[in-house]
């Protein structure tokens, strides 16, 4: 699980990364981010209704968005505030 410390948890917050955040986007993801003044990066995770109608399949890709982020979380650039947000594609690769 994703420590406390490294996660965004207030509406605010994610909004001001959609807000002044640059952009980078894949087929399956996009990655909003923005600076913050902290010691430690942040991270919200983001799976719409268009993914998948199934909450407990959405909930399952954020949590393994999150494990992924938790396991490389050493190697990542630090003091940024990240929105990493999940597209729908024909074929999902996942089968939950």
């Amino acid at each position: 699980m994703l420590a406390n410390i490294n996660r965004l948890r207030k509406t605010r917050e994610i909004q001001k990364v959609f807000k002044i955040g640059k952009a980078v986007k894949s087929a399956n993801f996009s990655l909003k981010y923005a600076p913050n003044r902290l010691s430690t990066s942040r991270f919200a995770v983001v799976v719409g209704i268009k993914v998948d109608k199934r909450a407990t399949r959405r909930n399952a890709i954020k949590r393994l968005m999150r494990e992924v982020i938790r396991l490389n979380l050493q190697s990542l650039a630090i003091s940024f505030d990240i929105v990493l947000t999940a597209h729908k594609l024909v074929n999902w690769p996942i089968k939950l």
